[in-house]
């Protein structure tokens, strides 16, 4: 071959390995291995992190926290109680909480940490506060008293909103099924009117529920059963009896479900003034070896029907 020839040869591979090499290097400066975007791995190291530190919380050390309306009204209203699943799976095998619980419930259980046993439950639907502004929780562990119930484990969360509580529930583990279902009385008595009452002079209420009223420590009571629940209304410190209040809670009653309860599960209303307008609404039943307490006052917007709908939204709460 000519000698120039082979010089022309040389030059263009010389050339060609220029240009490969200027196209690899382009390359590598856009690669999305290079970018600065976290991977997962560090993302689950952050929240990971997070999440211990709200393990700290027990009975002696109450975690207080405080949200905006306008994060968690939106998902009060979207609630349904109607899906029993309280999570679902993700490709590593991690339990995403659903979305039906409200805000400021996942952030309450979230500080309780291991304090929230296995089978926890919580609401996924909250009561509207009557006041305006922030809405607070206070989430922290339940610890048997000497001459209480003995269960193993417990929690309780409280909702406030211009320093009034609106709603709050508890759930306590019992060793046992029979162990909770006997309790239940125990928890109810200790109550502002949720002493048990019996016998009084017949009365009958809307949808011809048959009640009894009766007198109980200076206090006027009505009372029945619905199903397997025993409800009762309570005027304290008056002989006017609660009829008013007793008519709405029979209405409500036929509006709304109940829980399954293992034995007998109480509702009970206590009403502090004449006027009807401070009232404390308190279910308390067992299911599965534990004891459940649902609460509203009238800090809360309709505290019957927000108490009664509350109780029947309690769903699995993944841990």
């Amino acid at each position: 071959m000519p000698q120039h020839r082979k010089v022309a040869f040389a030059a263009l591979a010389v050339l060609g390995g220029t240009l490969v090499l200027t196209g690899c290097g382009s390359q590598a400066a856009t690669s999305p291995a290079n970018t600065a975007t976290p991977s997962p791995s560090a993302n689950a190291v952050n929240h990971t992190n997070g999440t211990g530190d709200n393990n700290s919380t027990n009975s002696t050390n109450q975690t207080n926290n405080t949200t905006n309306d306008s994060q968690s009204n939106p998902e009060n209203n979207s609630s349904t109680g109607t899906n029993g699943n309280g999570g679902s799976s993700n490709d590593t095998g991690s339990v995403q909480v659903s979305s039906h619980f409200p805000s400021l419930v996942k952030q309450a259980m979230a500080t309780l940490g291991t304090n929230g046993f296995t089978g926890a439950n919580a609401p996924t639907f909250l009561p509207q506060p009557t006041a305006s502004g922030n809405s607070s929780y206070d989430a922290h562990e339940t610890v048997p008293t000497t001459n209480g119930p003995q269960f193993l484990a417990g929690y309780h969360v409280g909702f406030a909103s211009g320093g009034q509580t609106y709603a709050a529930f508890e759930v306590d583990h019992f060793a046992s099924s029979q162990s909770a279902s006997q309790s239940v009385l125990t928890f109810a008595n200790a109550l502002k009117g949720g002493k048990t009452v019996s016998g009084g002079s017949g009365i009958v209420l809307p949808n011809n529920q048959s009640a009894s009223v009766s007198t109980s420590d200076g206090s006027t009571v009505i009372h029945w059963t619905n199903g397997n629940w025993a409800c009762q209304v309570v005027n304290e410190n008056t002989s006017v009896p609660p009829t008013p209040i007793a008519d709405k809670l029979v209405s409500q009653l036929a509006a709304n479900s109940l829980p399954t309860t293992d034995g007998t599960g109480r509702i009970i209303v206590d009403n502090a003034n004449p006027a009807g307008t401070d009232l404390t609404v308190t279910l308390i039943w067992s299911a599965n070896g534990n004891v459940y307490q649902v609460q509203t006052t009238s800090a809360a917007n309709s505290p019957i029907q927000s108490a009664l709908q509350m109780a029947s939204s309690l769903q699995p709460y993944p841990g």
